[in-house]
């Protein structure tokens, strides 16, 4: 690889234009798929990827309204997931907590799970409309636009309203537009950040200049700060912190940055302890994301809380781009990136970042205030009865109750979910001694 094929690739990959050819491509070759229900979802599937590429609004809502009569040509048919998702007859999912217990029929429980491919499982495996009987369902989408087939079909055969947070500020417009029976949580996936892991290191103390806290896809775009750093300093001390993304191991990351001349000036820790890992981003003076396009991006607000300032390139369709603001980070020009990037470190010390991000409250505990509100609110409107909040709930990685105290009440839903429907919410339990 070269510098000159690895930017080729990238700017093809963004490029409005070659998006644009190649989602009417796409939708052109999607035809009439007739009756059977798992053509439906076939087609549907195809058009979600023409949609996902589309350049522009207008040719956006010609898709959205091709894929919406599909849906509504499916009318609640059950068809097999298996072709578009291979973990689907997984009878576990981990990504899922349970909020709330069932209590009545008149006072449902509340079930949380994030990532598309596991809320597959639950409508592959399970009555979905027993399930919907007994249990609320909170829904988060992970990346940059929500289209995609389990997206359109959930809410179409879901009994009711299905509450979802967004990935991106966007999803507020697009998510009603796919369902009318979407309920729009104002979060993102980055809303659920404990504060409290953090521990802050006094700037005098900060002894790294930048690290990027992202796996090795292409989308993360390592290559872009690799040029940037044959224009900075040889003192600029980097840390890379990820872990691989299919093919893309730490060699490729390495190879690229040989490509580019820089493979010796950055230290890469491969999915590093826990403890490692937030103790690196609190000793630096800054954090960066290059990514032109993905989900909410975790990270940010995990820098912010650790009271280092984080950077996104402008125009970035990166949801966590709605907190970056004067106190928090920066936006960063791409073509002037080894420059932007120098003054950045100079004036990271002027930043208040965690001060912040606390007096805003983002982190779960307000967003899990805000979430209790929103389904509440919207209980008490549909006639059904409100005797218990939601529990507070945090991610790292993976859903999880803050307290302890709320498991116990908790238990006797998770049995009922595994005895009643077959399906095993969150990770399994550790062996004994681990």
């Amino acid at each position: 690889m070269t510098p000159f094929t690895i930017e080729l690739e990238d700017r093809l990959r963004y490029s409005p234009a070659v998006r644009g050819l190649l989602a009417g491509w796409k939708s052109f070759r999607v035809r009439n798929p007739g009756s059977d229900p798992q053509q439906i979802a076939a087609a549907i599937d195809k058009l979600c990827g023409a949609a996902r590429l589309a350049a522009d609004r207008g040719q956006l809502l010609r898709i959205e309204e091709r894929i919406s009569e599909l849906v509504r040509r499916l009318n609640g048919a059950t068809f097999d997931w298996r072709p578009f998702e291979e973990s689907a007859a997984k009878r576990r999912i981990e990504n899922a907590v349970v909020l709330k217990p069932y209590i009545s029929e008149r006072e449902k429980g509340v079930v949380y799970i994030s990532f598309e491919y596991q809320w597959i499982r639950l409508l592959q495996n399970c009555d979905i409309k027993e399930f919907a009987r007994r249990y609320q369902l909170v829904l988060s989408p992970v990346w940059a636009v929500p289209h995609g087939l389990v997206n359109y079909v959930l809410p179409a055969i879901w009994p009711g309203k299905v509450f979802c947070h967004l990935s991106d500020p966007n999803d507020a417009e697009i998510l009603p537009r796919m369902s009318a029976n979407y309920v729009v949580v104002p979060l993102l996936c980055s809303s659920w950040v404990h504060p409290d892991l953090y521990r802050p290191v006094p700037y005098e103390k900060k002894d790294i200049d930048i690290v990027m806290l992202a796996n090795f896809g292409k989308y993360k775009r390592h290559h872009v700060l690799f040029r940037a750093l044959r224009d900075m300093p040889r003192s600029t001390r980097v840390v890379l912190i990820g872990q691989h993304n299919g093919a893309r191991t730490a060699d490729v990351l390495r190879a690229e940055a040989r490509a580019y001349g820089v493979e010796d000036r950055f230290e890469l820790k491969v999915s590093p302890p826990d403890a490692e890992m937030l103790d690196a981003l609190a000793r630096a003076r800054t954090s960066l994301i290059l990514s032109r396009r993905e989900g909410s991006c975790v990270a940010i607000v995990e820098s912010i809380f650790a009271n280092t300032p984080a950077a996104l390139l402008e125009g970035a369709e990166v949801g966590s781009r709605q907190f970056i603001n004067p106190s928090t980070g920066r936006f960063l020009r791409e073509q002037n990136l080894a420059a932007d990037l120098m003054d950045f470190i100079a004036e990271s010390q002027r930043y208040t970042p965690r001060e912040w991000a606390l007096q805003n409250k983002i982190s779960c505990f307000g967003s899990s205030a805000t979430l209790n509100r929103v389904v509440r609110d919207h209980c008490l409107k549909d006639g059904q009865e409100w005797t218990q909040d939601l529990a507070e709930f945090h991610w790292r990685p993976n859903p999880t109750l803050i307290h302890e105290a709320d498991r116990p009440r908790m238990a006797s839903s998770y049995q009922d979910i595994e005895d009643r429907f077959g399906i095993s919410l969150g990770r399994p339990p550790a062996a004994p001694g681990n």
